[in-house]
């Protein structure tokens, strides 16, 4: 479902122009040490990666691709790329969208939580200080708040903030004729036993 290496070009040639043209990174590093991704003289993305024969799952971080050296090699504008250039593509999703698709198998607890963080953060906010006088607890609250326009359409129109596919339901689980019953202090024994479907529970239901 995700790879990390440069397609056969004889085999798969619309798929090796997609992952040529969208899904490489760089050149960075010795061949361009001026490029954006370059924090202390080493790529922030630790590009190049390095050659692994198959994936391995990593505990608390991303999957280690497989990236085997079998001498592919792209090269474009002086720039040589090999599989240890290749940014994770899922090659369906590439073929359909046709554009730059960085695809990750969350696999591990780290990269579940990289995703619910952008998911759940909420908008963002800003610090501000208030001197003098006295202070308005109102104003202060508004000008707190920032929501922007992708978010503002989003709650306007009421669309869903989560989802869960398939939903799944919590069951209370008990022994038979040993459930929860509900009843008020001032109810006897043979009301409640009379209410009708008190038999009944969400499970048994």
């Amino acid at each position: 479902m995700i790879l990390a290496q440069l397609p056969d070009p004889q085999l798969q040639p619309l798929l090796y122009a997609k992952v040529t043209k969208y899904m490489l990174h760089g050149p960075c590093g010795v061949d361009n040490p001026q490029a954006k991704c370059i924090v202390n003289r080493k790529c922030s993305k630790r590009f190049p990666k390095k050659y692994k024969k198959r994936t391995d799952w990593a505990e608390d971080s991303y999957s280690l691709y497989a990236r085997p050296d079998n001498g592919l090699v792209f090269e474009h504008n002086e720039a040589r790329f090999t599989n240890q250039y290749v940014v994770p593509y899922c090659p369906q999703l590439l073929l359909l969208f046709d554009c730059h698709l960085n695809i990750e198998i969350s696999a591990g607890l780290e990269t579940v939580k990289y995703l619910s963080k952008y998911i759940y953060k909420g908008p963002d906010r800003a610090t501000m200080e208030i001197s003098g006088g006295m202070q308005d607890k109102i104003k202060a609250h508004l000008d707190g708040q920032f929501i922007g326009p992708t978010e503002a359409c989003w709650k306007i129109f009421e669309f869903n903030m989560h989802g869960e596919s398939p939903a799944v339901q919590c069951l209370p689980i008990h022994l038979f004729n040993k459930h929860y019953v509900n009843f008020h202090a001032h109810q006897t024994v043979n009301e409640v036993l009379a209410r009708q479907n008190v038999e009944k529970t969400q499970l048994t239901a």
